[in-house]
């Protein structure tokens, strides 16, 4: 049940779930939304590119080739290939295990781990692969806030599906406490009305989501079978409001009526026995409109019409039709509960659905102008056209990363200022990944003690004296990673004698440098001599110096 309302309320893109995978496999801590935010957004998503980019960004190691089918068995797992489905080509697959005779992978049409004979898998395999590895443990940064943060949007989910249910099912056992078995059959109305509201719900959400695999293994299951062709004809529509919206409307009014007023509640019963027998006759409107005209079965459609079909006959048998309607109260105070019930889920789904649908096209549409954005080409184009670096920066600063690279980054900044700490560790992954990177850091501060940025930068430019890579890295990030700036506390890690009275002069070239430059802000950042256009940030340089 859990697994299939994430697969409906979080449907999972199969790009981004196969580098999930192999990185559970390998043992690598990244999580599941961090994978799919990157790959989602590469500009050639979804392509081997984009997985083979976003993994080497996380440090792990992959390069993707051809294979000779034959040779499978002698490909060590796991890996990432692509297989061809029932309904798709080219979806992506992780082998976790495989031999002379079986194949162990994951099936991305079924979202489960299957084994199919070696034979069966290299007909459906397209040939390409990508290998992977780890030389040392990957872990993402703050892993477990952001596992935490996806157990907490999972169990929302599973509560927001269980809760109606639970009050259901609380609702029946009062009604079997006071009525005894006189509770059967309006029990059963109601669990009737409770599938009735989980069929109708389905149906609202194909509507916004046509694309998601549970909707499509059920609207998609036989010959004839296609939601599609009923729910998108002329005739889906009443008045403008679909017949998925009104199937809604009456469902999840009855059931609330129901829970409000008690399952036995013989007023009710009577009222709801009438609107059913007068919804009867769109039963069979229904099954004719697919059986003759569209000649296209809706298996959502039929669920309901059969529910529908269900219902009537158990208040017939029930015979609450013949109920004094004036038993329990006014007539008219009966009218208005049973309208204020109908009419609050009518608002509600008239309103959620089209914010919901245009949640989805506003998400889809992000993620197109992310993968525009980037493009090398587009971000190249945009970047020649920025302010250039006119003056030298040589001997300036802190430098890091290869001194022969091809890509060099300048990050100017304040060592008190919270955008340049933010912006250290995206600059540290870079440089990791990278081995054609160098990144030299330039401080904007001033050669006076009452400046306060100067201590701190004094005190990182006497460590880089020392040339030691690993001790002016870890320094940089003691610093800037630090929850609060304490200088003492710095100072006392980092002893020094006389090499900080040393460092006034390249503090003021540093800041003879942000003068003539005209630094107005930090952190400020230049590629390749160019000025990081506005519109771009350091967490995104990822996607265009991936290796």
């Amino acid at each position: 049940m859990r697994k299939l309302i994430t697969r409906l309320l979080e449907p999972k893109d199969n790009a981004p779930e196969a580098a999930y995978l192999l990185a559970q496999l390998m043992g690598a801590k990244i999580s599941r939304s961090t994978l799919e935010t990157g790959i989602k957004g590469h500009p050639n998503y979804p392509t081997f590119l984009s997985v083979s980019d976003v993994l080497n960004n996380h440090g792990i190691e992959n390069l993707t080739a051809r294979f000779d089918k034959e040779k499978l068995p002698e490909i060590p797992t796991p890996f990432i290939t692509q297989v061809n489905g029932k309904m798709q080509v080219n979806q992506f697959t992780v082998v976790k295990e495989i031999n002379d005779r079986q194949v162990n992978y994951y099936n991305p049409e079924v979202q489960s781990w299957n084994t199919v004979t070696l034979d069966d898998f290299t007909e459906r395999s397209s040939g390409n692969i990508l290998l992977a590895e780890m030389e040392e443990p990957v872990k993402e940064r703050n892993y477990e806030q952001k596992i935490a943060e996806e157990k907490r949007i999972r169990l929302s989910q599973t509560l927001m599906v269980i809760c109606l249910p639970l009050f259901l099912l609380a609702a029946a056992i009062f009604a079997f406490i006071n009525a005894g078995s006189l509770a059967v059959l309006p029990t059963l109305y109601a669990l009737l009305t409770l599938a009735g509201v989980a069929v109708t719900v389905l149906l609202l959400w194909y509507e916004v989501d046509q694309t998601n695999v549970v909707l499509q293994d059920i609207c998609t299951s036989g010959k004839k079978v296609n939601c599609g062709a009923i729910l998108q004809s002329k005739d889906a529509k009443i008045w403008g409001i679909s017949w998925s919206t009104i199937g809604f409307v009456y469902f999840a009014g009855s059931l609330t009526l129901l829970l409000l007023s008690g399952l036995t509640n013989i007023s009710i019963l009577n009222m709801l026995s009438w609107i059913t027998l007068a919804a009867t006759p769109y039963v069979f409107y229904s099954v004719y409109y697919q059986w003759q005209v569209a000649k296209q079965w809706c298996v959502l459609c039929l669920s309901v019409q059969l529910i529908l079909a269900l219902q009537c006959i158990v208040s017939f048998i029930a015979g609450w039709h013949n109920v004094n309607l004036f038993q329990d109260g006014s007539l008219i105070g009966l009218l208005i509960t049973t309208v204020s019930a109908f009419a609050v889920p009518f608002i509600v789904v008239t309103l959620l659905i089209p914010a919901l649908r245009n949640a989805k096209e506003s998400s889809q549409l992000m993620q197109e102008l992310q993968r525009l954005k980037h493009s090398p080409e587009i971000f190249t184009a945009v970047l020649e056209k920025q302010k250039a670096i006119e003056h030298s920066t040589e001997g300036l600063g802190i430098t890091m990363g290869n001194p022969n690279a091809g890509v060099k980054i300048v990050k100017v900044c304040n060592p008190y200022c919270g955008p340049c700490a933010r912006a250290h560790t995206p600059i540290e992954e870079l440089l990791h990944n990278n081995p054609d990177l160098q990144v030299q850091i330039i401080f904007n501060a001033t050669n006076d003690d009452r400046d306060m940025k100067a201590h701190p930068v004094r005190h990182l430019l006497a460590i880089d004296e020392q040339q030691d890579t690993s001790l002016t890295q870890q320094a940089l990030d003691d610093w800037y990673l630090a929850e609060k700036k304490d200088y003492e506390a710095f100072a006392q890690k980092y002893p020094m004698n006389g090499e900080l009275k040393k460092q006034g002069e390249k503090i003021q070239a540093m800041r003879d440098w942000c003068n003539k430059t005209e630094i107005q802000f930090t952190p400020t950042f230049f590629v390749n001599g160019y000025q990081l256009p506005s519109n771009y940030s350091v967490h995104d340089l990822k996607y265009f110096l991936s290796v």
